[in-house]
């Protein structure tokens, strides 16, 4: 697979700390994304058969599935035995979205534990082939290989909230990205459970303003915002219907196809031959 290029760009989207709202926005940013795809290649401006693939990458609380409508098919430690039975583990939602939660047994109590060979990377390499967008739900908090999916992934998005604590973490994980390499310059930052553009805003300036005055050397720029609607947010959950596949959610769906519109303008593509081959293999 190695003389095979990559199609795939890829997106991962984190929070740090549980509850900012990452895989809501994740799952959301998916369907909006293969909505365009589905859009363009009726209009004949692409080939039919554009997908994205969501990839649920918290290894322990793997929850994306339930935003879908589908069932949860936790595949890491059956994938490592047997790598070949990846397809087996992609699950497709009515929502032009696949999924693979990367779940796994208890035993894997640290990620950073789990062993990748040959067979394993080539199947994963295979991914990049088949979809024209990656999505990755990292998991939550700040590991080696989370820190990995973000520095080497095409586009990364941060996603933090107005609470002080959610604040913190956002300006932490700047910073130990910024450390874990000084080459990285460029990251994306999403307010989630504001309740206007104003306030998400204001919120983005207070984490550039902190960045500014320990002076941190990585450009953010405001993606958005996710507006707070608790019974929207409920009923996705309850029903695993998607916000913007909901008939009359147009400031939700508005949200999202801004941050998208703003995170391609960025197009900071990486010219890697594998994301997965970086994030495991360094």
């Amino acid at each position: 697979m190695r003389n095979v290029s990559r199609k795939s760009k890829v997106l991962t989207v984190s929070g740090g700390k549980g509850g900012t709202g990452k895989t809501f926005t994740a799952v959301n940013l998916a369907v909006e994304m293969s909505n365009r795809l589905s859009a363009k290649s009726k209009r004949g401006s692409l080939k039919a058969g554009n997908r994205v693939l969501l990839f649920d990458a918290d290894y322990h609380l793997s929850n994306a599935h339930l935003f879908l409508g589908v069932k949860l098919a936790p595949c890491l430690d059956r994938f490592l035995k047997d790598p070949h039975s990846l397809p087996e583990y992609i699950t497709s939602s009515d929502y032009g979205v696949d999924l693979i939660s990367f779940g796994g047994d208890e035993k894997f109590i640290n990620p950073i534990d789990i062993s990748i060979n040959s067979e394993v990377l080539d199947e994963l390499r295979k991914l990049e082939t088949l979809y024209d967008w990656i999505i990755i739900d990292t998991g939550a908090g700040l590991t080696q290989i989370i820190l990995r999916q973000i520095i080497m992934a095409d586009y990364s998005l941060l996603v933090t909230n107005p609470e002080p604590t959610a604040m913190i973490d956002c300006y932490k994980m700047i910073k130990f990205i910024s450390r874990e390499d000084q080459q990285f310059k460029y990251i994306e930052i999403a307010l989630n459970k504001v309740q206007t553009f104003e306030e998400g805003f204001v919120n983005y300036k207070k984490i550039e303003e902190i960045l500014a005055q320990f002076q941190v050397p990585v450009q953010i720029h405001f993606a958005g915002v996710v507006y707070r609607d608790d019974k929207l947010f409920n009923r996705s959950l309850l029903h695993g219907i998607p916000v913007v596949s909901a008939g009359g959610n147009t400031h939700m769906k508005e949200s999202f196809n801004y941050i998208w519109d703003t995170l391609l303008k960025a197009s900071f593509s990486k010219k890697i031959e594998s994301f997965f081959e970086r994030i495991f293999l360094g």
